[in-house]
């Protein structure tokens, strides 16, 4: 419970003992003495929210004297027998009594219920740019605003009538429906209202006020709309005050709000000079700063005291619904003036008054909100030919990422559509299902709302072909590229660019992502490309729709192994998103997941699991219940343990991955999925569990084949993967049965062989028959992994293999061999290392000693050949040592030396000892046997000179 919240208890001695210790956690204030009782309550913070407890005499002589008071919000009347009679007219007179209870535990059930209620009604606040873009852009606190908005112009057209009424009334005596005071009231609400009275039963009665504001404040779209019929007469009722009153006013008039917020939503406050502002409820000002300053109180410990001055310019402000109600409360004399609840404020300055301790907020009254609602209302009409505010309002719940609120709002219009299309509920339902995940249900209505409207007289082309493209992107999600792409090709059939730009450019990209998807990387880039072209000529250069295609084509490049150029794409991607997005936009995130890849394929894992971390942090801010990327986040996260060989993070990740798919997402087939159990597969590889190893890789392939074509490279992959699995568990000949395969299904891919994969089967090839002794064949096996791996670009991971190889080469003394693995590996690292990298430094120094060891084992003409090519590398390799201060250093310089000593350039040898020396002296503290060496090769060397 808050410090905003105070249960006052009279009459002390009704308490049974027992009871009162179970709710000991809620902080009490007790009263015997009738005057002091009403002091205590009547000296309260108008801000803060008293409930009272009293028996049905003590109610007699103490509600007449607060009853009227704003800080006392409800009363219980508390019993402990049957036996008393009770006062009918003590529930007429007074509003603010709940109900009579008998038993503590209900009392007490009643009161939480009451306190959870007032604590959905404590101010709260959205904060967002004047300038927002598309309304695909739209950050969560506008779209709320937005959808606000729109409701108010939804109810202001939907039915006004006994329907709507007593569809409320059914719903507020479900909300009191143990409470027999409130219901008497709402049964008299029922007999007499009238809309003329709306404002009287506003100000007058906690069950309307209460719900109204809570379900504005908590966004509860269900019971907004239950309540629409008192809403939509309260709106109206301000409007039409402030039209038949606002010539009254002054030009520019003062309004003042004061309340208490916690001290994160006033640091809000400071750091949101110059946004806008909406209270997502009824905002209840007065005229006075007196009054404001007295609900405002002091500030606290754990609470800041805040004074919201409010100017409105009445002359340039046409737009605003507000009303002075002081007529209509029961407090004249606080002078109030109500606004409503989709106004829309600017905040113009912050500053503390020091003496009074409490927060200036200054603020004034703006069109801004509205005018921009209305530009995004604009937009969206003219994309879908639409001007229902009613269906917009629903789309943008489903933007915002309220899917359940969306859904269940499209199901209320669907059995009352009161005049609204049909076919574009079923379209708005079906992307509602569709960002939900819910891809069967989705299809099902995209398919109903494309029935409807291809069988319209005449056919609705362009509208159909949009549904064309949602069924084809669901069908592309759950594997089924073929009948994905026949209703893509259909779309191209039936529209011209001229005609509709978005829906060409949206076809072309679906078209591309299934020929990614399917392995044909050039058909893919055509498609992808031309949709980028489209856009490009109809959008501004930093459009989010731009930043999204071009981070696709990246992955297509990503694919295709040409890692620098998809490194290009994403980050250029990155940038666009972050100038036109809101920050946690789900672009934004996809972007970072891409260039955590890009980064994970060149083996800078560190980096990549940073970009991975940050996507993921954004995608459960997005979807707090779950979500397919967040799977897929989390299966990244966990090969990245994998490398760094922390096989008990990478399982716990992949698990979370797992279970994800498998709770939300159970009948969906896609590369995702086939890429946990691969991982999986990989981690129990490294375990050693064989078994396990296998029945992961197993499903990977059989997923694989499902969605993929004879010839796809990931099917080699999962080919490969099982043989490996059969050959940790010795089984060889299974294991070169599978190897078989893999060869096979690459020579039937549809563009050309897949050589990541190719060299990978040839590697695994290698491992295999050396398992079995045949070490010659392991050894071809393995020139034919380096030879293929020339012609991709260049990974660290690949190099780190050609690095492993050329070692066995050099120690079995096959000195060609090991040559040229090394020149490939210093190629490599050339390309996809920093410079001056002492990894590249160690090929170098490789492939001096390569060249000093076939001089002392080959005979030629020229037998200073391979010595004068050995210096050279030891002289590149030496440079990189020197200025990585490396102890590696030390035998460059002695092998240099030995060189020229070797072909009688004493005094050249001379010197590079007397360096070694140096470094020896100075830089490392090393063992006497090795500067004793050194000594002595100094002394020879001056021997030999003379």
């Amino acid at each position: 419970m808050t410090t905003r919240t105070k249960i006052v208890w009279y009459d002390i001695n009704n308490i049974q003992e027992d009871i009162y210790n179970k709710y000991n956690d809620y902080t009490f204030q007790f009263y015997n003495d009738t005057k002091k009782c009403i002091d205590y309550i009547k000296s309260i913070n108008k801000s803060e929210a008293v409930f009272l407890v009293l028996s049905p005499l003590s109610a007699l002589e103490i509600l007449p004297h607060i009853h009227e008071s704003r800080q006392l919000d409800s009363v219980f009347i508390y019993l402990n027998t049957h036996d008393v009679k009770i006062d009918e007219s003590l529930l007429d007179k007074y509003s603010k009594i709940i109900g009579i209870f008998y038993d503590f535990q209900r009392l007490f059930q009643c009161i939480e219920e009451t306190i959870d209620l007032a604590m959905k009604n404590v101010e709260s606040f959205k904060f967002y740019e004047k300038h927002q873009k598309s309304t695909r852009e739209l950050s969560k606190e506008f779209g709320s605003f937005l959808w606000l908005r729109l409701f108010k112009d939804v109810i202001l057209k939907l039915p006004h009538n006994e329907e709507a009424k007593q569809e409320m009334i059914a719903k507020l005596k479900e909300c009191y429906h143990n409470n027999n005071r409130q219901l008497k009231l709402i049964d008299k609400f029922n007999q007499e209202y009238k809309s003329t009275d709306v404002l009287r039963w506003y100000t007058g009665q906690p069950f309307l006020y209460k719900q109204i504001n809570r379900a504005l404040r908590t966004e509860d779209i269900k019971l907004l709309y239950t309540l629409r019929y008192f809403i939509s007469d309260l709106s109206k009722s301000l409007d039409d005050e402030y039209q038949s009153t606002k010539d009254f006013f002054n030009s520019n008039v003062k309004f003042y709000r004061g309340v208490k917020v916690s001290h994160e939503e006033g640091k809000k406050l400071k750091e949101n000079t110059g946004k806008l502002i909406s209270m997502n409820g009824y905002l209840s000002t007065s005229f006075s700063k007196e009054v404001a300053l007295m609900f405002a109180g002091e500030s606290r410990e754990n609470e800041t005291s805040v004074l919201f001055e409010i100017e409105c310019d009445f002359e340039n402000i046409n737009s605003v619904s507000m009303a002075s109600i002081a007529y209509y409360s029961t407090n004249r004399d606080e002078e109030e003036v109500l606004f409503d609840f989709d106004t829309t404020f600017e905040i113009l300055s912050t500053s503390k008054n020091i003496s009074e301790n409490y927060l200036v907020v200054k603020m004034k009254v703006t069109k801004e909100g509205i005018i921009l609602a209305q530009e995004h209302i604009k937009q969206h009409n003219r994309q879908l030919e639409t001007s229902s505010a009613i269906l917009l309002y629903g789309y943008l719940l489903t933007v915002i990422g309220q899917y359940e609120k969306s859904i269940e709002y499209f199901h209320n219009l669907e059995k009352n559509p009161n005049g609204e299309d049909i076919a574009f509920i079923y379209n708005y339902l079906g992307d509602a299902y569709r960002f939900k995940g819910d891809y069967e249900t989705a299809l099902k209505y995209f398919k109903n709302s494309y029935e409807i409207m291809i069988n319209s007289e005449p056919p609705r082309d362009i509208l159909s072909s949009y549904l064309l493209n949602n069924i084809g992107s669901i069908f592309t999600t759950k594997g089924q590229y073929d009948v994905g792409l026949d209703y893509y090709k259909r779309v191209l059939n039936i529209t011209k660019i001229d005609s509709n730009y978005a829906v060409i450019t949206t076809t072309k990209e679906g078209i591309g992502n299934i020929y990614h998807r399917k392995g044909q990387y050039n058909e893919a880039l055509k498609y992808l490309k031309s949709s980028l072209k489209i856009r490009e000529k109809y959008l501004s250069g930093e459009h989010k729709e731009i930043g999204r295609l071009l981070s696709v084509i990246g992955c297509v490049y990503e694919d295709m192994d040409q890692l620098n150029t998809a490194f290009r794409y994403h980050k250029k991607s990155l940038e666009i998103n972050e100038k036109c997005l809101p920050v946690g936009h789900s672009y934004i995130s996809c972007s970072l997941r891409r260039i955590g890849n890009n980064l994970t394929n060149q083996g800078k894992y560190d980096a990549a699991l940073d970009y991975y971390v940050r996507s993921l942090e954004m995608l459960q801010v997005l979807y707090p219940n779950g979500h397919l990327n967040i799977a897929v986040e989390f299966c990244n996260i966990g090969y990245i343990y994998y490398i760094k060989q922390d096989y008990s993070n990478a399982l716990d990740y992949l698990n979370k991955s797992l279970h994800i798919r498998e709770t939300l997402y159970a009948d969906i087939k896609n590369r995702n999925l086939v890429t946990i159990f691969k991982y999986f597969g990989l981690v129990y590889m490294k375990l050693e569990k064989y078994d396990d190893a296998l029945a992961n890789h197993i499903y990977a392939l059989k997923v694989c084949e499902d969605i993929y074509p004879i010839g796809h490279s990931l099917i080699s992959d999962c080919l490969t993967n099982i043989g490996n699995a059969y050959r940790g568990m010795k089984d060889y000949v299974k294991a070169m049965e599978y190897y078989e395969k893999t060869t096979n299904n690459e020579k039937q891919n549809p563009t050309k062989p897949n050589l990541i994969r190719l060299a990978r089967n040839y590697e695994s090839i290698a491992i295999c028959l050396s398992d079995q002794g045949n070490d010659q064949a392991g050894l071809e096996y393995r020139m034919k992994y380096v030879r293929t791996m020339k012609n991709v670009d260049p990974r660290i991971s690949y190099v780190n293999v050609i690095d492993y190889i050329a070692d066995m080469f050099f120690n079995k003394n096959i000195y060609d061999n090991a040559l040229e693995c090394y020149l490939t590996s210093l190629e490599m690292k050339s390309k996809c290392l920093p410079i001056a990298d002492v990894r590249t430094a160690e090929t170098l120094e490789n492939i001096g000693n390569t060249y000093f060891e076939q001089d002392k084992n080959q005979l030629c003409e020229n037998d200073e050949q391979y010595q004068i090519k050995a210096r050279c590398y030891y002289e590149k390799a030496l440079d990189i040592y020197k200025i990585k201060n490396d102890i590696t250093t030390i035998y460059i310089l002695n092998r240099i030396a030995s060189i020229y000593e070797n072909i009688r350039q004493y005094h050249c040898a001379l010197e590079y000892y007397e360096q070694a020396k140096y470094f020896i002296e100075n830089y490392f503290s090393l063992e006497n046997s090795i500067k004793e060496t050194n000594e002595h090769d100094i002394t020879r060397m001056k021997r030999l000179i003379k």
